[in-house]
């Protein structure tokens, strides 16, 4: 109930909050809404705070479920199932399909705005258990600590997550990046 302490708050963790909001809702007006009503549930909700994680964590499971209900709720289903498009694994347990080495072309300045729009594009279509996880590790650089906590998950579960969620990426990608390095 106290204002002043609730301007600090929203003052220190407004922009990580938006940031995590933006990545995963994508449409800056529904961001700024979400945040919006994350801060007023924060507000309200402050005394449901139990401890057992620090403050920062709860905020983020408060934000990125926000997140996550607007954007079912605003979501035309263009999702593709994994199991399409994941790689076939040998009796070892590699991939058994060759992935070309395009990492040094990910780097070259001309191709960065495309290769940026291919690489939102390919995130889109990862299934939303594995999009959340990816955008809480690999984009906002939650430890998978934080991420299990947020999501209140193993961290077993999001390591088997992010495995998935970037083998998906590395396919949903290869073919655009190896047409750059021929070129």
């Amino acid at each position: 109930g106290d204002i002043e302490a609730f301007e600090q708050l929203l003052g220190r963790h407004q922009q990580r909050v938006l940031r995590v909001v933006l990545s995963i809702v994508k449409d800056p007006m529904d961001a700024e809404e979400v945040a919006q009503e994350v801060f007023l549930t924060v507000f309200e909700k402050i005394e449901k705070f139990r401890g057992d994680a620090s403050f920062t964590t709860w905020l983020h499971r408060v934000a990125v479920n926000a997140a996550l209900m607007q954007r079912r709720k605003k979501k035309a289903d263009r999702t593709v199932s994994l199991d399409e498009v994941m790689p076939a694994f040998d009796d070892k347990g590699m991939i058994a399909a060759h992935v070309g080495d395009w990492t040094e072309r990910a780097e070259d300045p001309v191709l960065q705005q495309e290769a940026r729009s291919v690489i939102e594009a390919a995130v889109d279509k990862l299934e939303e258990i594995y999009r959340t996880v990816f955008t809480l590790r690999d984009i906002q650089s939650f430890s998978t600590e934080e991420t299990a906590a947020i999501l209140d998950l193993s961290i077993a579960a999001v390591k088997t997550r992010l495995h998935r969620a970037r083998l998906f990426l590395r396919s949903e990608l290869a073919d655009y990046f190896e047409k750059q390095a021929k070129t």
